[in-house]
Order: C-alpha cells, then structure tokens, then sequence
C-alpha cells in the first residue's frame, strides 16, 4: 500500500500564530494532538490510531491509494488493520523527519478554538515544526477530542476524496462508503471552509464535494 505524509506539506504552505500547551489538561484538544505526535514518533502505533477520529484516516487512506470500496468498508466496520495501521504512520513519521529536520514529537503544539461546523464541535490547534512554518491540526469532539485526518488534510484532499467518491460501485460496499462521506466529510469540509485559512477556490471545490456527499 502506497503511503504518504500529506500533513508536512502543510507545514510548508500555511502560516500563523502559536503558544505553549504544557497547561492544558490531558484531555484538552492541544495535548490530545501533542500525544498523538508523540505515539507516532514512538512507533506506538495503535496510540496513535486511538488518538485520530478513525473512519477520517480510513477515508484519507482509501482516497490516497484508491483502495476498493470493499476494502475501505471493511475498515470502516472493523477498524484498520494491524498492517495498515503500521504503515501508515511509519510512513508518515519518516516523511516528517526528513521534512522537518526533527522528530514529530518536537511539533510546537500551540493554543486551540473552538468552532461549529457541519453539525460538529470542533478545536483547531496551532502546531508548527519550524519558525516560518506552521499549520493547523483540526480536532473533533466525538465522544472526546480527536484528531481529524480530513478536515486538517482538507487543502490537499478534496480533489482525490471527490475522485474516489465518484468511484464507488453502486453496492453494499459503496453505500456502507457513502454514509462515511456523510458523516466524515461533509462536516470536516464544512470546518476547514469555516476555520479559514483556504481560498476561495477551495471553498468552491469542498462545497461541490459536500453536495456530492450528501444523501
């Protein structure tokens, strides 16, 4: 499988604020994103899953590499796999390495706020990983706060989730796919198009992925 580190381009591209986190609680949204960094960074893979909203990083997946729709449903009932999941963070703890010159687990973790979108509470947490680049990494209160894979890949993946969506067969897989685009999609683009940051092209873009996501 095919994997990738679309977060540290990110890093290259966005620009803003950030502050310190070592007072916020455990389960604020900035320490909840500074211990996923350090799972990745440790290789302790299943933490990390734990700490991400996994049917996003079960869609970001399946848009990246184009996976079957079987295959993506299967994760989205069963969760990822061991296999998966390895590959996937080893990859994207590499790739951020030889990006940044440093460890994940030396991400700047900053301030976070809160936002509604798409039917969801959301925290956006400021993270840097050098001194003129730095990004936002979206939260989503689900039964707690947690990493949301596509709302912070947002800029870089509307086009491959249209393109995958788009691919789905007309089945029990692709229905099973569909409703995961409802509930996932729709309310992370609504987030990212909230939040700002995006311009106006993107807006445009993540607005025709809504409307093609919506039941």
């Amino acid at each position: 499988m095919r994997t990738f580190v679309p977060l540290v381009l990110v890093f290259a591209l966005v620009a803003s604020a950030c502050g310190g986190s070592q007072d916020d609680p455990e389960s604020s949204p900035p320490a909840v994103v500074a211990g996923w960094a350090e799972a990745v960074e440790a290789r302790d893979f299943p933490a990390a899953t734990a700490a991400v909203f996994e049917p996003s990083m079960v869609l970001v997946l399946a848009a990246e590499n184009a996976l079957p729709a079987a295959e993506t449903a299967a994760m989205l009932t069963n969760g990822v796999t061991p296999a998966v999941e390895a590959a996937y963070w080893s990859s994207f703890r590499d790739g951020f390495g030889a990006f940044a010159g440093q460890p994940i687990s030396n991400l700047n973790v900053g301030g976070s706020s809160e936002l509604e979108a798409g039917g969801a509470v959301w925290a956006v947490v400021t993270v840097s990983a050098q001194d003129d680049a730095t990004a936002a990494v979206f939260t989503r209160d689900a039964d707690g706060w947690s990493v949301d894979l596509v709302a912070t890949l947002a800029g870089g993946f509307v086009d491959p989730l249209s393109r995958y969506l788009e691919s789905l067969p007309d089945d029990t897989d692709g229905e099973t796919v569909r409703t995961a685009y409802a509930d996932v999609v729709i309310p992370a683009m609504w987030a990212a198009i909230e939040a700002g940051g995006h311009d106006e092209d993107f807006a445009r873009r993540a607005v025709a992925l809504i409307e093609a996501s919506t039941p």
